[in-house]
């Protein structure tokens, strides 16, 4: 197996640009901080791995590596490199070109009764310059792996940790999250936003606090909730609970509550808003579109507010919190576990953009795809006119045959885009990691880029086959060289994609009122990443950069202010000469 190539901190100075472009100071003045812009148990016999089915016939399944044993969730760190957590031994594995390599690139000690275990994986955002990995996972209190009721974990927490190359190293506590009663809502899924900013969701533990919705029960105590921070486990002022006046309150932390347990959360690559699957007891798994603030709910309120006896008045409502049904309801549980978007039209043309769930009970994954303004799902079938699948006697099928993408993967406990723009998905019980690509000869292609004519703007073109995105966020890093990385779009725009990096002294765009002094350092990187070797500016001045991708479907976008006419106009449309010094 080849795939091609994937793509905390950024040097923020106190006074921001108009802008915010990116900006270099001289080095005396650079420091390394997060940017900030604007009833389920994983049981091995519930649903082994069969014969694995898609209702998409131009698509097919391809096994990666099997061999693994109880694997949770997986990241890829380069070209064909995947970390792939194992849960009950505390192992991270490294698959190399669909290699299972031998050994651990880390062994952890961790207690693994019901849910708990080694659960969720993060890259940094800045992976490629940083080379920092996040891990999640319970840890044991005896100094090796234990399942044991009569041992106590010391937590569920969340460490940070450096890829060496080989290993990951120099451990870092990041999380410290409870662990009991337990044993099982133990979440443990890890991801950054679009703002770079680390999510992370646990389970309620079967805690019965206000995080739970009891108005009179415990203060809130870091149960059920999906946490937002940054990558040192900071609160970030912007979150909706958050108060300059009471910064260590735990509320400041949370992103939502209420959360009975998750297995999945993903962020939707077109409006960066974050969806999640939440496990209900013996009726009403959910699928959330999470807004800052939102109350999912739970212990009052699983499934839809009109079908739940108690109602929205029975919450717990913290100031700034807001209720909201779930966008779609299992009446029957199917325990929804993994979560991603599929980011590419190498999916295919109708799939690109649709929200992909696999589940626990049944082994299959579904397909749900969003109203056009990206905040709801929608249905053509009379019987998902309630967003309700009720399910019944037939818990796999009723009601289901809109939704149904995939069957017989078994515990689906992770699935992500890969840098090849195929989706991979880890089957706990199989012990494998799949991947979901296009069946060669399928569809018409003439240039071989793997998609479809039907959908691609360059159809004659190997290297592109849409139009890039803006790129609106870039991370720079200080140093003796400033480091700059930006999110690659091979998988979704086409390996032929390059980068303008644009750059200009910050002091002249207020007097300028735009970017006329901006010049063009490169025109043509061909990935997420750049080292600008030139002198440092002058004390007291700094460089501003900007980037667009750009490929033979046209050109991104720099960014934008949201205004009308906005200043980075003029180098839209005419891009900057090429700066005199490199």
């Amino acid at each position: 197996m080849t795939l091609t190539r994937a793509a905390e901190s950024i040097a923020v100075p106190s006074r921001h640009l108009p802008l915010s472009p990116s900006r270099r100071l001289p080095s005396s003045w650079r420091r390394r901080c997060v940017r900030i812009i604007g009833g389920l148990v994983l049981a091995l016999a519930i649903h082994p791995a069969g014969a694995q089915m898609l209702s998409d016939t131009a698509l097919q399944v391809e096994l990666v590596t099997s061999g693994l044993v109880q694997p949770t969730s997986m990241a890829f760190i380069g070209d064909g490199d995947i970390l792939v957590l194992q849960k009950a031994d505390g192992r991270v594995r490294r698959i190399l070109n669909g290699a299972l390599q031998p050994g651990a690139v880390l062994d952890v000690a961790v207690h693994s009764s019901s849910e708990r275990g080694l659960l969720g994986i993060a890259t940094d955002p800045d992976f490629i310059h940083t080379r920092q990995v996040f891990l999640y996972y319970t840890e044991s209190s005896t100094g090796g792996d234990t399942s044991s009721s009569g041992s106590t974990p010391l937590g569920n927490r969340v460490y940070r940790y450096s890829w060496n190359g080989a290993t990951l190293v120099d451990p870092l506590l990041i999380l410290d999250l409870p662990a009991t009663p337990g044993p099982n809502h133990d979440g443990g899924v890890i991801a950054f936003g679009p703002d770079d900013a680390l999510h992370t969701v646990i389970g309620e533990l079967n805690r019965n606090g206000r995080l739970q919705n009891y108005p009179n029960g415990p203060a809130p105590d870091d149960t059920g909730v999906i946490l937002r921070t940054d990558a040192r486990g900071l609160p970030l002022s912007d979150n909706p609970f958050f108060d300059p006046a009471d910064p260590d309150n735990p509320l400041g932390r949370y992103l939502a509550y209420g959360v009975r347990n998750s297995f999945g959360m993903a962020f939707d690559p077109w409006s960066g808003t974050l969806w999640d699957s939440e496990n209900g007891p013996s009726s009403y798994d959910e699928i959330n579109r999470v807004v800052p603030g939102f109350n999912s709910g739970w212990e009052s309120i699983m499934g839809p507010d009109a079908r739940d006896p108690q109602g929205i008045g029975d919450l717990w409502m913290a100031p700034g919190a807001v209720y909201r049904d779930p966008e779609f309801s299992w009446a029957v549980p199917v325990a929804p576990a993994g979560v991603a978007f599929a980011a590419s039209p190498i999916l295919g043309c109708g799939l690109a953009g649709d929200l992909l769930v696999g589940d626990n009970n049944c082994g299959q994954i579904y397909r749900f795809r969003l109203a056009p303004g990206r905040d709801a799902l929608v249905f053509s079938s009379p019987a998902l006119a309630d967003a309700v699948a009720d399910n019944g006697s037939m818990r796999c099928s009723q009601e289901m045959a809109e939704i149904l993408f995939g069957s017989g993967f078994g515990v689906v406990s992770d699935l992500e885009n890969g840098p090849d723009g195929r989706l991979y998905l880890v089957s706990l019980t199989a012990g494998a990691v799949y991947r979901i690509g296009p069946r060669p000869g399928a569809v018409p292609d003439a240039d071989g880029d793997a998609v479809a004519d039907a959908c691609d703007c360059a159809p004659g073109d190997a290297g592109s086959f849409a139009r890039p995105a803006t790129i609106a966020r870039l991370r720079l890093g200080g140093g003796m060289i400033a480091t700059l990385g930006w999110d690659p779009q091979a998988a979704t725009a086409g390996p032929g994609t390059r980068y303008r990096l644009v750059t200009g002294p910050a002091s002249r765009l207020g007097s300028e009122g735009g970017f006329a002094s901006a010049c063009t350092l490169r025109d043509d990187l061909t990935s997420g990443d750049y080292g600008d070797v030139r002198a440092d500016p002058p004390q007291g001045e700094a460089w501003y950069y900007l980037a667009r991708a750009e490929n033979a479907c046209g050109n991104g976008g720099f960014g934008g202010s949201g205004s009308n006419p906005d200043p980075r106009d003029l180098i839209e449309t005419v891009p900057p000469l090429s700066c005199t010094a490199d």
